[in-house]
């Protein structure tokens, strides 16, 4: 199995120890699978080595609502979730995906040596797991379907460090992430275009 360096700039004696830490497991996911159901009793963490996936749920109309998505180096689980009993969260692959999967308990209580690697690893993951959430969370606090777009073309922006940069998600999802109507969504992108805020072509989108 290949050592998780996703995201890290560990050296190679570093990545061996972790590795051993961990004891992950590989798995890989075709486009469409499921690749878990969050329940309480699920006592494995996910982390994204290649490809896409969407933390999923299903409103009571049953319609697809995506409450977050994953790509390299990006951690998942239930234990990174809030818990309901009303609602099955499960998390499916948009693209092939491989999966590194450790048991929580080997990802939270360390190596006996408790080492600095091994924690800072923990600490850089589970950061930019809450970073995305509370991403997710103040775009959808935005009052207007515009300002829902401007924010999230400017975190994704920001998250480049380039004004030029591919949407993480194709556009009929990306309707869902947002919780709008995929139409509307569709016209008022249209008049960001005219109005020569952004440059769009497809999933490419430049902020002017």
């Amino acid at each position: 199995m290949k050592d998780f360096s996703i995201g890290s700039r560990l050296s190679n004696a570093d990545l061996i120890g972790i590795n051993k830490c961990f004891s992950p497991v590989e798995k890989t996911y075709k486009r469409g699978e499921i690749i878990t159901i969050c329940s309480s009793d699920n006592d494995t963490i996910g982390i994204i080595a290649s490809g896409t996936a969407y933390l999923s749920t299903n409103n009571n109309e049953d319609q697809r609502r995506i409450l977050n998505y994953y790509e390299t180096g990006d951690i998942f689980g239930m234990h990174f979730i809030p818990q309901s009993e009303s609602k099955a969260f499960y998390i499916i692959a948009k693209t092939n995906c491989t999966i590194i999967c450790i048991k929580y308990k080997n990802f939270i209580t360390c190596c006996k040596n408790s080492c600095d690697k091994h924690n800072s690893y923990i600490d850089s993951l589970i950061m930019l797991s809450v970073k995305k959430h509370l991403m997710h969370i103040d775009i959808l606090s935005q009052r207007s379907l515009r300002s829902k777009l401007i924010s999230f073309f400017e975190y994704l922006k920001t998250e480049k460090n380039k004004s030029t940069f591919i949407l993480p998600l194709p556009l009929a999802d990306l309707a869902d992430y947002l919780a709008v109507d995929r139409s509307a969504m569709m016209r008022e992108i249209k008049n960001l275009n005219d109005e020569c805020i952004i440059k769009s072509d497809k999933r490419r989108i430049t902020i002017l």
